[in-house]
C-alpha cells in the first residue's frame, strides 16, 4: 500500500505544507482529468490547456502555506484555473489585436537595409518582440507603425521631440530584428538537436 493511498485532499495538503513534494502527485492524479476538461472547454487548445494545468499545480505548490485545509480543495483549485484562463484570454486578445493592426496598417519590410524584419515570422514572435520593448520605445513604435501616426503627431501625443521619436524608432526596429534573429537561431538549434536525437 502506497504512502498516500486513502488520503483525502485535506490530508494531502497538510503534507504539502510540511514540505512533502510527493503529496502533489496524488492531488494531481485525482483532479487532472476533470480540470483538463474544464480548461479545454474554454481554451480550445490542447497546448494552452496543458500549459495552464502545469501553471495551476505550480501555483498550488507555491501557495501551499496559504491553503486552508479545513475548506474544500476543489473550489480553490478551480479558482486558480479560472484566473489563469482569464489571463490567457486577455493575452490572446491583446496579441490578436496587435497582429491584425500590423497586417492592416503597416508593411514592416519597407527598406531591406533599414527595416530588416522578416514579416513571415510567426505572429506570436512579432508580438513578443514588441512587448519586450522598453515602455517609451514600445509606445513610439505602436503609434508610428501600428496606428500610422507621423513622427510629429507621435511626438505631440507623448510630449517628446521628433528627434526622440526617430531615435526610439531606430532602437525599436533594432531590438525587434535582434529578437527575431535570436528566435530563428534557437529554432534551428532545436531542429538540429531533435534530428541528432532521432538518428542516434
Amino acid at each position: 500500500m502506497g504512502k498516500y493511498d486513502g488520503l483525502n485532499d485535506q490530508e494531502l495538503i497538510s503534507l504539502l505544507q510540511q514540505g512533502d513534494e510527493g503529496a502533489l502527485r496524488p492531488i494531481y492524479n485525482k483532479h487532472i482529468s476533470q480540470l483538463h476538461y474544464f480548461i479545454l472547454r474554454t481554451a480550445k487548445s490542447k497546448q494552452f490547456t496543458e500549459d495552464i494545468v502545469q501553471d495551476v499545480f505550480i501555483k498550488v505548490w507555491e501557495n501551499r502555506m496559504q491553503i486552508d485545509c479545513e475548506q474544500p480543495f476543489k473550489p480553490y483549485l478551480y479558482t486558480i484555473a479560472k484566473r489563469h484562463l482569464l489571463n490567457l484570454l486577455k493575452r490572446v486578445q491583446h496579441e490578436t489585436y496587435i497582429v491584425e493592426e500590423i497586417r492592416k496598417n503597416v508593411s514592416l519590410v519597407e527598406n531591406t537595409t533599414e527595416m530588416a524584419i522578416n514579416f513571415q515570422e510567426s505572429n506570436v514572435t512579432i508580438v513578443e518582440a514588441i512587448d519586450k520593448l522598453p515602455s517609451q520605445c514600445r509606445e513610439v513604435f505602436l503609434r508610428c507603425k501600428i496606428r500610422g501616426l507621423s513622427y510629429q503627431q507621435t511626438a505631440k501625443e507623448l510630449g517628446i521631440t521628433e528627434g526622440t521619436v526617430n531615435s526610439q524608432m531606430v532602437k525599436a526596429l533594432k531590438a525587434i530584428r535582434m529578437h527575431l534573429q535570436l528566435k530563428n537561431t534557437i529554432g534551428v538549434l532545436v531542429i538540429i538537436i531533435n534530428y541528432i536525437s532521432e538518428n542516434q
